[in-house]
């Protein structure tokens, strides 16, 4: 007699192997990738073919702020662009006195703005590895480098609660933390150099107190 202890029928195994793709779907990844053109006044889109190419210039984003209404963009070129792990959006920042930031949907092409910094700068992007929270290191007019977000999926713009750092700080991005919205920071008193690192949970900006 055979002894069949540990063994599977064919139909089993496909039938168990469909069950696992449905039940963990491998997440999608847009082959595409996005960079700036050389004179940066342009987001280049690459698409699988090389030779298969789409641009999306300064001349197409807004020129008025729904953040800031009554605030004009005039952007000489783009800065920094990053897309996200799941190749949904391209996020991107300009140079311009009124910095633009915001993001491309590459599937429609519509671009999104998320938030403005006045006299100031975009330093750097952040995506959370499922591609649902943006946060980005900026530099505003105060000179104390600041950490913002975005989540995509609820449309909350996010911040860092001012109790938790001085105003003579820098805060820089470090890593994401083991919980949703969570980010890793380091504060670096901008006179004595002293540095520590923190856990914060980026929170809706409607709930931020006034800067002090």
């Amino acid at each position: 007699m055979t002894d069949c202890a540990g063994k599977w029928p064919s139909a089993g195994i496909l039938a168990i192997s469909g069950c696992l793709l449905a039940c963990n779907p491998v997440p999608l990844v847009n082959p595409s990738s996005v960079n700036l053109s050389s004179d940066q006044q342009a987001l280049v889109i690459t698409s699988v073919d090389p030779a298969i190419s789409d641009q999306f210039t300064v001349k197409h984003l807004p020129t008025e702020s729904k953040i800031a209404p009554g605030l004009y963009f005039h952007p000489k070129r783009f800065d920094l662009v990053q897309v996200s792990p799941d190749g949904r959006f391209a996020a991107f920042s300009t140079m311009d006195h009124h910095t633009l930031v915001g993001l491309l949907d590459l599937r429609t092409r519509a671009a999104q703005e998320i938030d403005v910094v006045t006299e100031g700068e975009v330093l750097s992007f952040h995506w959370a590895n499922d591609g649902q929270v943006l946060a980005y290191d900026y530099l505003p007019a105060s000179g104390s480098q600041r950490i913002r977000g975005y989540d995509v999926q609820s449309g909350e713009r996010l911040g860092i609660p001012h109790t938790k750092h001085g105003s003579d700080a820098n805060l820089v991005f470090e890593q994401w933390g083991s919980q949703p919205r969570e980010v890793v920071v380091s504060i670096r008193n901008r006179h004595n150099g002293e540095s520590r690192t923190t856990t914060i949970t980026l929170i809706s900006i409607t709930q931020l107190a006034p800067s002090p």
